[in-house]
């Protein structure tokens, strides 16, 4: 499973919009990831992610031969253990 390794403000989990924290963590993101965003976030090398895109443990399209990108809404689900 992967992990944000961004910080996170407990007085925002503690408000009664904890369903929105994760948005809020990867608010300055783009609404597609790359793999380099993905990289970025979970600490993993830009390779790597790109195997688990390939075996289909994210949920990521590929265009052209090397680019993937991933819904940034379906990389928050599949951080919270919400696969589907």
């Amino acid at each position: 499973m992967l992990v944000a390794t961004q910080n996170v403000n407990k007085s925002n989990l503690d408000s009664p919009d904890t369903d929105r924290a994760p948005y809020e963590l990867f608010a300055q993101y783009p609404d597609l990831l790359t793999t380099a965003h993905i990289a970025e976030i979970t600490g993993f090398n830009v390779q790597y992610v790109r195997q688990l895109c390939r075996e289909q443990v994210l949920p990521a399209i590929q265009i052209g031969a090397r680019a993937w990108f991933v819904p940034k809404t379906r990389f928050i689900d599949y951080v919270n253990g919400e696969q589907g």
